[in-house]
Order: C-alpha cells, then sequence, then structure tokens
C-alpha cells in the first residue's frame, strides 16, 4: 500500500531492498523545517495520499520522542552500571581505608575517644585516651603539689606550739585552759605560802604534768605535719613520674598520629567520594525514574482537504513566462540568422 501511494514497484531482491527504497521515498519526500527566532520544528510530508501524509507525519514525531526517550534511558542505563561499578570499587576503598585505619591505631595503642567532622566530612579533632590520661594525671600532680607546698609551710611555719594545728587541737587547747586555771590558783597560793608548801607543791606537780601533756600533744601535732608532708611529696613525686612516663607515651603517640592521620585523611577523601557518587547514582535513579522528555507535540498533523501540489495557476503562470521566453529567444535568433544571409 505505501509503494503503490507512492506510485512505485516494491523491487526484486528480498525485504532488505524494499526496505531500502521505502528508507529512500520517506527522505525524498519528509521535510524538517525548524521555525525561525523559536524552538518549533515544522515536519512535512508530501506523498499522493492525505491520509498517508498525516500518518507519516504523526509517526514520525512519535518515533522521534521515543527515539530521544530510548537513547536517554539508555544513557541513565549505562550511568547507571557505570556508578555501581564505581560504587562498588570505592566501597571497598572505604572498608580497606578504614580497616587500616583501626588496624593502625590497635597497634600503635591509640585510643580516639573524640572524633568530629566538618560538614564535608573531613575529620577535624581527635582527642586520645593518652592525650586525656595526661590531662587528668597533669591536673592531679598539681593538686598534690599545691597539697605539698601547703604541708611544707606547716612544717617550717616555726614553734610547734603557735601552729594553726596547735591552735585548731581540741586537746592542746584543753590542756592550756586547765594549765591556767591551775597557773592561776598555783599564783594565788604563792601569795600566802612558800614554794614548799603542800599545797602549793601539789599545785606545782599539775603544772608540770600539763606542760609535758602540753608538750606531748604539740609534738604529736608536730609529727603529724611532717608526716602529712613525707605523704604529699611522696605522692608529689609519684603522680611526677607518672606524668612523665605518660608524656613520653603521648610523645610517641604524636610520632605514631602523622602516620594515621594519613590514614585517616585516606579514609575520609573515599568517603567523600563514595558519598558524591551515591548521592549521583540517586539522582540519576530518581530522573530515570520519571521518564519525561522535553519535546511536545505542539499540533498534530492533519489530513488535507486539498492537494498541495500540482497549484494550476502558478503552473499555468510560470509556463506563459517561460513560453514568452523561448518565444522571445527564437524570434532573436531567426532575425539574427536572416540578416546573416542577407549579408
Amino acid at each position: 500500500e505505501f509503494f503503490e501511494a507512492h506510485g512505485a514497484t516494491p523491487a526484486k531482491g528480498g525485504v532488505e531492498a524494499r526496505r531500502r527504497q521505502a528508507v529512500r521515498l520517506l527522505l525524498d519526500n519528509v521535510a524538517i523545517e525548524p521555525v525561525r527566532t523559536s524552538r518549533l520544528v515544522d515536519i512535512k510530508y508530501t506523498s499522493r495520499s492525505p491520509e498517508l501524509s498525516s500518518d507519516i507525519t504523526n509517526a514520525w514525531v512519535r518515533e522521534f520522542i521515543g527515539a530521544s526517550m530510548d537513547r536517554e534511558f539508555s544513557s541513565t542505563a549505562d550511568a547507571r552500571r557505570f556508578l555501581e561499578e564505581r560504587l562498588a570499587t570505592l566501597r571497598k576503598r572505604v572498608e580497606d581505608s578504614e580497616r587500616d585505619v583501626a588496624n593502625f591505631a590497635s597497634e600503635r595503642g591509640i585510643v580516639t575517644l573524640d572524633v568530629t567532622r566538618d560538614a564535608e566530612g573531613r575529620t577535624q579533632t581527635q582527642r586520645t585516651l593518652a592525650a586525656a590520661d595526661l590531662e587528668a594525671m597533669n591536673v592531679a600532680l598539681n593538686q598534690a603539689r599545691q597539697t605539698r607546698v601547703a604541708a611544707e609551710s606547716r612544717v617550717n611555719s616555726g614553734a610547734a606550739d603557735s601552729s594553726t594545728d596547735a591552735l585548731a587541737n581540741s586537746t592542746i587547747s584543753t590542756l592550756r585552759q586547765r594549765r591556767g586555771e591551775v597557773a592561776a590558783d598555783y599564783a594565788k597560793l604563792l601569795t600566802q605560802f612558800e614554794p614548799g608548801y603542800p599545797a602549793a607543791q601539789a599545785l606545782k606537780n599539775q603544772l608540770d604534768a600539763l606542760d609535758a601533756a602540753i608538750a606531748r600533744e604539740t609534738g604529736r601535732v608536730s609529727n603529724s605535719r611532717r608526716q602529712t608532708f613525707a605523704e604529699a611529696a611522696a605522692q608529689e613525686r609519684e603522680l611526677e613520674s607518672k606524668v612523665n612516663a605518660l608524656k613520653s607515651n603521648l610523645d610517641r603517640q604524636q610520632r605514631d598520629t602523622i602516620q594515621y592521620n594519613i590514614y585517616v585523611r585516606e579514609a575520609d577523601t573515599n568517603r567523600q567520594l563514595y558519598d558524591a557518587l551515591l548521592q549521583r547514582y540517586k539522582e540519576i535513579g530518581v530522573a530515570g525514574s520519571v521518564g519525561a522528555s522535553n519535546i511536545a507535540i505542539v499540533d498534530r498533523a492533519e489530513v488535507p482537504r486539498k492537494p498541495s501540489a500540482p497549484n494550476l495557476p502558478v503552473n499555468l503562470a510560470i509556463a506563459l513566462l517561460i513560453g514568452i521566453g523561448l518565444a522571445a529567444v527564437t524570434v532573436l535568433a531567426l532575425e539574427q540568422i536572416d540578416e546573416g544571409i542577407r549579408g
């Protein structure tokens, strides 16, 4: 029917020859004209059958839209496959780099307490267990040093009986109060009797006993201050030794942290690449699932009510002009020939 509508006879030689002939007829009779100063395109097809011309024009547009969507879907599918392969590779790299970070930290004893990341996923600050221990031990050392200084100040403060600890001691305060009372009675008694008087002698013995008790209690307080000072100094030395050991450990870890940070940066880079590709993969998935085309049909081709060719008035005018031109040329030629013969 297609060939009959075009006045052509199918060529012999099979389906392929007929297909090539049909393609040639389509390309020879189709006209695709972009509309200037717009994004519109006019598609026209010329044939002997108006219905066939309309059907071929509409089918041409549909097939072009379908082919465009197929190409877009094919490119999207190719991009998805490529991104899936890249995602699998990057996922393996992320796992390997994070495993390297964990293994290196385990081998070198690096225990990370706090890890913060910026908006791009890069590791910003890290706080290790060694740094936290050193910080806490340094605080304890400062407190122990203050305690030792205070104990040393109490030891070197002067007489034991006038020290703050002695003045704050309730036993010494009671003994001193009792001695004051006995001393007052003894002084009062000496105004009437001699020191050898039995009552005066008894009070004197009480004073001596109270002085001895006060001396013993004051000595105990002084020994307690020296013992406290010795314990504070020993604790300070112990903490200082621990701080020095922690400093050495932290210094070693800081040297190891150089390689550790290299592993961390590599893991961050792989994670960023993986996240970016994963986001792109999601975007392609959403775009591919929509399946929208940027080509739209403004007006469909309709069956023409009258033929576009031949145009009889135009053809007559052209024939008249051609006839007049040929007649003028003939007259001039004959005139020239006639003059030539006469000459």
